[in-house]
């Protein structure tokens, strides 16, 4: 009879040791394990150039650009620059800013001269369009009178990283300007790194 007892007591002892493991293996589980936040993009702050005009963007491949930092600093870039013309009024564009003046503006947002014969580069496409009634942006809510807009896409070959499509007001040199160096801002500011 003392033989039961014994065993009983070694088979109680194991039992309660082993519901002790499990309570720390579940309460380590829940609080390091199950309870882990969910892996999210930095929050971007919206900055305040992006509040003068309407100002909209979209980010294709976060990833990608973060990884497109990189080569913008070291020059590893390439411009291509283009004009849409309106359709309802006359084209005054191409006469007032040439694709060489735009092209030096964002070289001078970006503080980087592109690097010559390059065989891998980040694209920056760039279009300046004429404010065109009859356009399929005319019914966007702007943000008071526009005379154009600035469309920039950023691309790794034929993928799309970054796209921006900013207003400008006047056609004056110096607000284009500030239009170009607060779209190379805005994409400077999605670049952020995941947590």
């Amino acid at each position: 009879m003392r033989r039961v007892r014994q065993s009983q007591v070694v088979n109680n002892f194991f039992t309660l040791a082993s519901i002790i493991i499990i309570s720390i293996v579940l309460t380590l589980y829940v609080k390091y394990i199950a309870n882990e936040p969910e892996i999210t993009k930095e929050k971007v702050i919206p900055l305040l150039c992006e509040q003068d005009t309407l100002t909209k963007y979209k980010v294709y491949n976060q990833e990608l650009l973060n990884e497109s930092q990189k080569a913008l600093i070291k020059g590893y870039y390439k411009l291509e620059g283009s004009y849409q013309k309106s359709q309802s009024n006359k084209s005054v564009a191409q006469e007032f800013i040439s694709l060489d003046e735009m092209n030096d503006y964002y070289i001078q947002a970006m503080q980087k001269k592109n690097k010559e014969n390059i065989k891998t580069y980040l694209t920056i496409e760039y279009v300046l369009i004429e404010k065109d009634k009859n356009s399929k942006t005319s019914d966007v809510k702007r943000k008071g009178f526009y005379s154009g807009s600035i469309m920039t896409t950023f691309k790794a070959g034929e993928k799309k990283i970054f796209k921006i499509f900013t207003d400008f007001r006047l056609y004056d040199k110096d607000e284009i300007l500030s239009r170009i160096d607060c779209s190379i801002k805005v994409y400077e500011n999605n670049a952020k790194k995941l947590k």
